[in-house]
């Protein structure tokens, strides 16, 4: 499954949520929201909402979340081993 990460690049909380999955050790693709065509009307399709981060992992939506939240996202999903869900957080 692929994770897609659908982020406004100036939203702090998105900038967190790409350190976040780069701390996990995440693959994923980052989609802008002002700036790739479409991407915003694919996020609202499949979030019902247009609040920035959300991320889709094929039927799975996590939808305008805090990046404490990835992490349980992604081991629910079998895509995090759970010794691996706490990154190294830094401040």
């Amino acid at each position: 499954m692929s994770v897609e990460l659908y982020v406004k690049t100036w939203c702090p909380w998105c900038v967190k949520a790409v350190e976040v999955l780069d701390a996990l050790g995440c693959s994923y693709r980052v989609h802008d929201l002002e700036k790739e065509p479409g991407a915003a009307a694919a996020m609202l399709a499949f979030s019902g909402q247009t609040r920035a981060p959300s991320m889709q992992v094929g039927e799975h939506v996590l939808a305008d979340f805090g990046p404490e939240e990835i992490a349980p996202f992604l081991t629910k999903l079998g895509l995090l081993a759970p010794h691996n869900a706490r990154p190294n957080e830094a401040s």
